[in-house]
């Protein structure tokens, strides 16, 4: 898969990584993004508003920082049982299943929170991230709302240590940990 540039990455990346935001984006946030979905901008699909509200969070405010409430845009393309998922602000598209009224899309990352050093693995974790629920059409089939849950599931990634990090102001809560949204999405 061609890499492109998705400079909004960053943004999206500062939105739930906190504390340690800057060292993920320069060193390390950015190439997983490209390797992991393919990144760039694209005319495809309708663009929708997304009103997410906060209901859960077991990770604590430290490393996640869950807003309470969250807007973003996506841009949804819907092909037989297949919908696309554009994220404006990200510059990520993600593919993920439509059918029956109920839609899902996911996708997991390894993120570095703090480097590995002579005497230290460092701290990496993986998030995945989960959007399901209900898709309303219209009598043409086209998508005119999306509602449902977005899900942060995070957890220290194989090999490495991350106890340094956790139940510290700065760090997790506990881990593995999730943050959970319910949103709405409408055409924008």
């Amino acid at each position: 898969m061609a890499v492109r540039l998705c400079i909004d990455s960053v943004k999206y990346l500062r939105q739930f990584c906190g504390h340690y935001a800057k060292v993920l984006a320069r060193e390390y946030f950015v190439p997983l993004v490209f390797a992991a979905y393919g990144c760039g901008s694209t005319d495809e699909g309708k663009l929708f508003d997304v009103t997410a509200t906060l209901a859960d969070s077991t990770c604590g405010s430290g490393a996640v920082n869950a807003k309470d409430d969250w807007t973003f845009q996506v841009r949804l393309k819907k092909d037989s049982s297949t919908l696309t998922w554009y994220d404006v602000d990200s510059g990520t598209t993600t593919e993920g299943t439509i059918s029956d009224g109920k839609f899902s899309v996911s996708a997991a990352n390894n993120y570095v929170v703090t480097a590995g050093s002579d005497s230290s693995t460092g701290c990496t974790v993986r998030r995945h991230d989960s959007y399901s629920g209900d898709a309303t059409l219209d009598k043409s089939s086209n998508l005119t709302k999306l509602e449902g849950d977005i899900v942060f599931k995070y957890s220290q990634a194989t090999g490495y240590n991350c106890d340094s990090l956790i139940g510290t102001s700065d760090g997790f809560d506990d881990l593995p940990c999730e943050v959970d949204y319910t949103f709405v999405a409408n055409p924008g």
